[in-house]
């Protein structure tokens, strides 16, 4: 299984500090997990980089000298700047590789383009699913392929193939996405079927010669 080595070094705490390891250009992060305090930490731009290269389900190792930690983990949140998007906080959750662990795999849909050429929309109702693995077993993303649904076509989180390892967590009835028509194009059938309509009710009341 590939790791990435994450390098860190400990940090005050408090809102003082956090903004004191901003201004050094660093981004605060916490690690915490079972057995263990948690340890405030400052990461470097690079090691920000390695981590948001990956997927939140990846595992990293992390090596902080001044308390003497080297262990793997796991993203568990991410804060951003509201405005510019950057990364100003991050948990990290220390793991054991043999103890599952439950996150979140995100869905990447494949044959939009398809359905677009139909004159269909995808409306997606999920962006991830939780599942329940251990370390070495979590999938990097599911891929739903849409390319050949039809109008009216639901997926439901039930219909991924996670594997025996892996156990699905989130209610398998749970709607993933929905194969729509364009709401323009709905409103514009409707408007056309209710003036054949008008037209044939006024046919009808002509008066006949």
């Amino acid at each position: 299984m590939e790791q990435e080595v994450i390098l860190a070094k400990t940090r005050g705490t408090g809102t003082g500090a956090s903004k004191a390891c901003r201004r050094e250009g660093l981004v605060p992060a916490i690690v915490y997990g079972k057995g263990m305090d948690s340890v405030p930490i400052a990461l470097g731009p690079g090691e920000i980089r390695k981590i948001m290269g990956r997927s939140l389900g990846h595992i990293h190792r992390i090596k902080i000298d001044d308390v003497g930690l080297d262990d793997n983990v796991m993203v568990q949140a991410i804060d951003r700047n509201p405005v510019t998007g950057d990364v100003i906080h991050m948990d990290l959750h220390k793991i054991s590789l043999t103890e599952k662990v439950k996150v979140e795999i995100p869905l990447v849909f494949v044959g939009e383009e398809e359905l677009t050429k139909q004159g269909l929309i995808l409306q997606r109702q999920l962006r991830d699913v939780s599942v329940e693995c251990l370390p070495g077993d979590i999938p990097g993303e599911y891929t739903i392929n849409v390319a050949n649904m039809n109008h009216g076509d639901t997926v439901l989180a039930g219909d991924l193939e996670t594997g025996e390892e892996v156990r699905l967590i989130t209610p398998p009835e749970e709607v993933v996405a929905v194969i729509v028509a364009p709401r323009a194009a709905t409103e514009e059938e409707e408007a056309e079927e209710e003036a054949e309509g008008d037209q044939e009710a006024a046919d009808e009341d002509k008066p006949e010669f």
